[in-house]
């Protein structure tokens, strides 16, 4: 018995449901249905599933849950869950500051012991702050080690609230990324939770990285491991259980010395998660060297890439005046543009948008994808030719215009990936400078890659509901 087949079941016998009577009103014979209900054969479309739904009078909740098993059963449990993970990934995606759970820090958390216990969450959180907050007060010269699990989340949240403009302190982090596949619901998409729960420190520090290792993680961070989890600081070594509700603070030099080398050894040990693309030049370079990789790519933002279509004229009329070595620079951008086109026309690279990322673009004329200080931002004129070429790239099916937003484009996570190698990019908090972050790791490229390629058809607009949508767009502003 399918997933739908079972709820269906449920419903059809608490509610007592004539079988003969919903196969009438959906259109199918009685052994049709049956072989439905047994889970022999599967709906026809997500229309029949709601048609069943209509006749049973299911609220709106039982509806959502037979739409769901219907989802489950065409692409399996698996599958299912994974791309619905990333749907909140980017649904979810946010750098808002970090709120702390408030409690009483007292007067003074640190004394001078070599060692100091800690026995319980409000001692460990006590402690935890004082250690932060001191380092932080470094500045340039704070450097924080951590071996900790991205779910401890008042330590990540405690980090990232204290952050600060112009802070440029060195960040060190090593997680497990689980590679069990015998996990429960909640810990099936436990490496892209992780991921969800950095990307924020990403933002804030510029020297922040993240190298990770495998394991069983119900087993890495159990009851009987003592204690999983460690923070370094210059002055501190704090040693942690998992809970974060015990540990102890050391202070010695010999301490740091012996907990410091353990670092370094895991670390060696241990890959970086993701790489920062630090300049506009590097990261053209890059872009350029993901699109010769073989087979297709996904570019995924709600605000669409034209790239492509950028002529060397408003290169010329956008880049800003006082870039350095500016005329070399045109010649790089403008190559650029050209190799993108003609990959484009190769059918190789598949673009995903949305309205209210065209809708955004006509109001505020950015191109994100490039720093306010390299791209000025586009007169209504341009902006106006550039969503005209949108509707011949969608004529050609290049690019694709989803119905409904999957993330936020004011605050937008952008994706590239093929099957290799891809990035995500969003706008940093504190200057609005495009962050791009190389993802290397096989497990979160193929989640990415097969949440893009699966994307289904009745996600998105026809050809010609998106150049009227467009067309109407663009006539609104003509006449604003």
């Amino acid at each position: 018995m399918s997933e739908f087949s079972y709820v269906l079941s449920r419903h059809i016998h608490e509610k007592n449901i004539k079988t003969y009577a919903l196969a009438q009103y959906c259109g199918f014979d009685r052994s049709n249905m049956y072989k439905i209900i047994s889970g022999k054969r599967k709906p026809t479309s997500l229309e029949i599933v709601r048609k069943m739904s209509k006749f049973m009078h299911l609220s709106p909740a039982e509806e959502k849950e037979l739409e769901e098993a219907y989802q489950i059963t065409l692409a399996g449990y698996d599958n299912y869950f994974r791309r619905k993970a990333v749907m909140d990934f980017f649904d979810g995606f946010t750098l808002s500051t970090a709120t702390l759970p408030s409690f009483s820090y007292g007067t003074e958390p640190m004394n001078n012991k070599e060692i100091t216990f800690l026995n319980s969450s409000s001692e460990v959180k006590q402690a935890l702050f004082h250690i932060i907050s001191a380092e932080m007060s470094r500045r340039q010269e704070g450097h924080i080690q951590l071996l900790i699990q991205p779910d401890a989340s008042f330590l990540l949240n405690l980090i990232d609230a204290e952050s600060q403009t112009g802070m440029d302190i060195h960040i060190e982090h090593i997680i497990c990324l689980n590679n069990n596949p015998e996990t429960t619901r909640s810990q099936k998409n436990y490496n892209l939770n992780c991921l969800q729960q950095i990307l924020p420190l990403y933002g804030r520090y510029r020297h922040y990285e993240c190298f990770y290792y495998y394991d069983d993680i119900t087993s890495k961070t159990g009851k009987f491991t003592l204690f999983p989890y460690m923070v370094i600081t210059s002055r501190y070594v704090c040693l942690l259980t998992s809970g974060l509700n015990k540990g102890s603070v050391l202070s010695s030099t010999s301490s740091y010395k012996m907990f410091s080398g353990i670092f370094r050894e895991y670390k060696q040990a241990s890959t970086a998660l993701l790489n920062h693309i630090d300049n506009v030049t590097d990261q053209l370079s890059y872009v350029e060297n993901l699109t010769h990789k073989r087979g297709t790519s996904y570019c995924f933002q709600m605000t669409p890439c034209f790239t492509p279509v950028i002529t060397l004229s408003l290169v010329e009329k956008y880049i800003t005046q006082n870039i350095p070595r500016r005329p070399e620079f045109v010649a790089q951008f403008h190559e650029y543009i050209k190799e993108m086109a003609v990959h484009l026309k190769s059918g190789n690279v598949s673009n995903i948008f949305s309205f209210d990322g065209v809708q955004r673009f006509l109001e505020n004329g950015r191109i994100d994808e490039y720093p306010a200080t390299v791209c000025l931002p586009f007169d209504m004129h341009d902006r106006i030719c550039l969503v005209k070429k949108l509707i011949q790239l969608c004529k050609n099916a290049h690019y694709r215009m989803l119905r409904k937003n999957i993330g936020e484009p004011e605050h937008e996570l952008y994706l590239f990936v093929n099957q290799q190698n891809g990035y995500l990019m969003f706008a940093s908090p504190y200057n609005g400078q495009p962050i791009y972050l190389n993802i290397e790791e096989p497990g979160l490229l193929f989640t990415f890659y097969d949440f893009c390629e699966n994307l289904e058809d009745n996600m998105f607009y026809t050809y010609e509901e998106t150049e009227a949508l467009l067309n109407e767009l663009i006539r609104n502003k003509n006449d604003a």
